[in-house]
């Protein structure tokens, strides 16, 4: 190599490491702080994206914050309900340096960088996930009307509240996996159980007395529709009595039309249906069908003119055909 062309890059390896000590860059996800000997203030947070200066890199220094979005996650780890039981849960937490005016001017304060803030906020957030799903029983972290949420909440307002002072914005929270260990879930099975046979008992001692309540009450309904059946057996009877007694009184006037009545009663029911009947013909009260009574009996029924030849019977037949 000649001397003129080492002199050109020597000076071009000059020229860059002086452009190099005296420049950087600012990507579009980050905010830098400019720290000069040392000392940071409202200044030295440079928000716009592209190349800065700076005096050289012995005077000042740059710190370079990505402001997407940081993920802390807990091991998967078993922790206590509030009913006594263990749960094996892993939690999830997104962060990102606040975006407010003294945001990270605050967090390059408590933190210096996004590698040392994850470390500190995952210590944090262990311990505030612990505490979160511990002020909880079993089942109000799992089953159709949990309160896992609700849980979830909390971890946040908790992190959101040791955060508040370190420009660090709590973005959300998550339970990511909750599961028992095997003899938790023996335990958790044994109490669902005995809970199930406790209901079921309750259940049934609630059903005996709603049947006892029902036998009693239609019992007492029954006492009521009965006395009330009995007491108008007893007013129908009165006015049957009283009506028979009146229709007595009046027969007694007629004791022949009463008596005809009574053969017309028993003839009527006894020909109700199909019915033969061979008597003789002055058989009471079947002699009111024989058409050939003999006049000049006292008995005897008025009969039309048959003109001469008319037969005579000695005895009756009577037949019915009925459904």
């Amino acid at each position: 190599m000649n001397k003129p062309l080492a002199v050109t890059v020597g000076g071009l390896l000059f020229v860059a490491f002086v452009l190099f000590s005296v420049t950087y860059t600012v990507k579009f996800n980050e905010v830098a702080i400019r720290a000069t000997f040392g000392e940071v203030d409202e200044s030295s947070v440079i928000g716009e994206s592209g190349l800065h200066f700076r005096w050289p890199i012995f005077i000042d220094q740059v710190a370079k914050l990505d402001t997407r979005l940081q993920l802390v996650e807990t091991p998967l780890e078993e922790t206590p309900t509030a009913d006594g039981l263990q749960v094996v849960a892993r939690g999830f937490l997104f962060w990102r340096v606040a975006d407010e005016e003294s945001g990270p001017l605050d967090f390059y304060y408590k933190y210096q960088s996004i590698e040392r803030a994850t470390e500190t906020l995952e210590t944090s957030f262990r311990t505030a996930f612990g505490a979160g799903l511990g002020a909880y029983s079993f089942r109000e972290l799992v089953g159709s009307e949990n309160r896992l949420a609700e849980a979830e909440e909390r971890i946040r307002e908790a992190m959101a509240r040791e955060t508040a002072a370190g420009g660090v914005e709590i973005v959300a929270v998550g339970v990511s996996q909750l599961m028992l260990p095997p003899r938790t879930a023996r335990a958790v099975v044994e109490r669902m159980e005995a809970e199930r046979r406790s209901l079921s008992e309750a259940e049934n001692r609630k059903g005996q007395a709603a049947r006892q309540n029902l036998i009693a009450g239609a019992a007492t309904e029954a006492d009521k529709i009965r006395s009330f059946a009995n007491r108008r057996a007893r007013e129908i009877e009165g006015a049957a009595a009283r009506y028979a007694k009146e229709l007595l009184e009046g027969m007694r006037g007629n004791q022949e039309l009463a008596i005809f009545l009574a053969w017309l009663d028993t003839l009527e029911a006894s020909l109700n249906s199909r019915t033969t009947i061979i008597l003789p013909a002055d058989t009471a009260p079947w002699h009111l069908i024989d058409p050939t009574r003999v006049a000049g009996r006292e008995d005897a029924i008025p009969q039309p003119d048959r003109g001469a030849g008319a037969p005579s019977a000695p005895a009756a037949t009577a037949e019915r055909t009925g459904n």
